[in-house]
C-alpha cells in the first residue's frame, strides 16, 4: 500500500508543479505582451531580448556583453545574444567598446537614444505595475510571493 501512496504523490506533485510551472509562464507571456502593446502606442517596436539588454545595461550604467548570458530571460546561445546586441548596435541604442582589461570582452553602454528607449521601458513598467496594483491587494501579492518561494525552497 505505501508504494501506492508514493507514486500518488509523486504524481500529484509533478502535476501541482507543472501547473504553477504553465500558470508562472502565462503571466510572465502576458506581462510582456502588455509591455509591448504599451511600447507600440508610444511608437516603440522592440523584441523582449532587445528589451531585456537596454534595461539590463541601463541599471548597471554599463555590462560586459557576456553578462547577458547569466540573465534568466535572456540565457541563451552566445551567437543569439551577440546578434541581439549587434542590432541594437546598428540601430545606434547601445554603444559596444572592449574592455581595456580584457581584449575578449565588450563593454556595453547606452547612447542616447538608448537611454530614451529605456526611460520608456522603465515608463512601461509602471504603467504595467499600476495596472497589477489595481487588479491585486498587497496581501495577495505577499502571500504569492511567499507561496511560490516557499515551494522554490522546497524543489
Amino acid at each position: 500500500m505505501r508504494p501506492l501512496i508514493t507514486r500518488i504523490t509523486i504524481v500529484i506533485n509533478v502535476y501541482i508543479q507543472s501547473e504553477l510551472s504553465f500558470l508562472c509562464r502565462l503571466v510572465a507571456l502576458k506581462a510582456a505582451k502588455c509591455r509591448h502593446d504599451w511600447l507600440e502606442q508610444q511608437g516603440v517596436a522592440l523584441s523582449s531580448e532587445q528589451a531585456i539588454t537596454i534595461a539590463a545595461v541601463a541599471e548597471k550604467g554599463e555590462l560586459r556583453q557576456g553578462e547577458l548570458m547569466g540573465l534568466s530571460y535572456l540565457a541563451s546561445e552566445k551567437s543569439k545574444v551577440s546578434r541581439v546586441v549587434q542590432g541594437l548596435v546598428l540601430d545606434g541604442i547601445v554603444y559596444r567598446r572592449d574592455d581595456i582589461h580584457d581584449r575578449r570582452s565588450k563593454i556595453l553602454t547606452l547612447t542616447d537614444k538608448g537611454m530614451e528607449l529605456a526611460s520608456l521601458l522603465k515608463q512601461a513598467d509602471e504603467q504595467h505595475q499600476t495596472v497589477v496594483n489595481t487588479t491585486i491587494s498587497n496581501e495577495d501579492l505577499a502571500s504569492i510571493r511567499s507561496t511560490l518561494n516557499k515551494i522554490a525552497q522546497a524543489i
